[in-house]
């Protein structure tokens, strides 16, 4: 599997609870995304990690890896194709921001168990609870050692399974298609673009059953073009 670190965009850290409330207006266009960042309510972290995720509360608890993943480990699910998943896919490739990680389940080792446990041993960027009693937290990992290891572990691991609405991941194809399809009639397309890639949670598939949890939205974002 080829899952990548990333430059993310997120909330300052001592903000957090502050945007996740405005993701909604944050988020609905580039001049209100430009306006937090100037503002420093959001931020773009100036070079590439791997975040570790944990999400606690009923029925238990649950650890990913984010990365950056090809957009084709979503392309084996056919999603939906209705006029609101195409309406989400442009808003997506207007924004040109990814609004939160897609969820996909794949076969962890216990390895990686050990790696990403360490990296929970230092400070988290966040933790915060939701209205419904579920705690979010996050650990930025971007030591060279620390980043090796979970990317040779990531290297090993075979393709991810979806683990999220079909419909999100229908969205995100579709933005990546639009986004592709400008590029190309710029002249411009290289196939090495960044909305060639979805930002996505990594659980262990022994950790989630069917549907697993979701980033909120705005935690962990990632941007696809320039804007």
């Amino acid at each position: 599997m080829k899952a990548l670190p990333f430059p993310c965009i997120r909330p300052a850290q001592d903000r957090v609870l502050e945007a996740l409330p405005a993701m909604g207006g944050i988020l609905s266009g580039n001049d209100a995304l430009r306006g937090a960042l100037a503002d420093g309510l959001m931020l773009k972290d100036p070079g590439a990690a791997y975040y570790v995720y944990e999400c606690s509360g009923e029925p238990g608890r649950v650890t990913g890896v984010v990365a950056i993943c090809p957009t084709s480990v979503l392309a084996g699910d056919k999603g939906d194709v209705s006029a609101d998943v195409a309406a989400a896919a442009l808003a997506i490739a207007e924004l040109k921001v990814q609004p939160r990680p897609v969820s996909l389940a794949y076969e962890a080792s216990p390895v990686m168990d050990i790696i990403l446990g360490a990296a929970k041993e230092g400070a988290s960027l966040y933790a915060v609870t939701d209205p419904a009693g579920i705690t979010h937290r996050a650990w930025e990992v971007k030591r060279e050692d620390a980043v090796g290891a979970i990317r040779a572990m990531l290297d090993q691991a075979p393709e991810p399974a979806l683990a999220d609405d079909p419909a999100y991941a229908a969205a995100l194809t579709g933005a990546s298609q639009l986004l592709a399809d400008e590029a190309r009639a710029a002249g411009t397309y290289t196939g090495k673009e960044p909305f060639n890639f979805t930002v996505a949670v990594l659980f262990p598939a022994a950790q989630v059953s069917g549907a697993a949890p979701q980033v909120p939205t705005g935690l962990l974002t990632h941007q696809v073009a320039r804007f």
